[in-house]
């Protein structure tokens, strides 16, 4: 593929965030980024994203959000859940992927656990090149049925990770490992969730 999939991640991954004031302070650098995109469904989606957060006030955002993300497991954003809901099979993955961010030489420096989704995307997103990312890939097998479930609470999140969840089933039937790019320089801020 020769599409900048970390770039797209990185965005992905910041577009995903609680919308706080942070947040919103950076939607004009995500416009100016998914501009440069080569035109496809990522970018679409992306843009799709923008224009639909522009039309919310951020009280809203924060309503959508929640509902979409905090308040019902169905929508969690904690991939393996939608998987092995909370057993020992979660909680060896939860472990496996650590190790993966470790081998990496990157450490989490945020609260979320290792499958939450928007981590997820920044580690592939500014993973050295030769790191083994299948078990990152493992966890969205569900992703599809999970995009279904967020269309109920957020339609917009839902239309946002469409092309990641198509990426993904691709990607889970080829065992293609993505050729990485180096992605765009983003602002530092809270959100940042490797240091490394």
């Amino acid at each position: 593929m020769k599409k900048n999939l970390s770039q797209v991640f990185k965005v992905l991954s910041v577009l995903l965030c609680y919308p706080d004031d942070d947040y919103l302070s950076q939607i004009k650098e995500m416009e100016a980024i998914a501009a440069d995109m080569p035109p496809d469904e990522f970018k679409n989606s992306i843009q799709a994203f923008l224009d639909y957060i522009k039309t919310q006030s951020a009280v809203r955002l924060r309503e959508i959000y929640t509902a979409a993300f905090d308040v019902s497991p169905a929508t969690t954003m904690n991939l393996t859940y939608h998987i092995w809901g909370d057993n020992e099979k979660r909680a060896g993955m939860l472990t496996r992927l650590q190790q993966v961010y470790q081998d990496a030489g990157f450490e989490r420096i945020s609260g979320e656990l290792p499958d939450h989704l928007p981590l997820l995307l920044e580690f592939l997103s500014v993973c050295p090149e030769d790191t083994d990312v299948r078990l990152i890939w493992q966890c969205f097998q569900k992703f599809d049925t999970y995009i279904d479930r967020l269309k109920q609470t957020s339609t917009a999140h839902s239309a946002l990770l469409q092309p990641l969840a198509d990426t993904a089933v691709k990607r889970l039937q080829s065992e293609e490992i993505f050729p990485r790019q180096k992605a765009a320089s983003l602002p530092e801020n809270q959100n940042q969730r490797f240091q490394g």
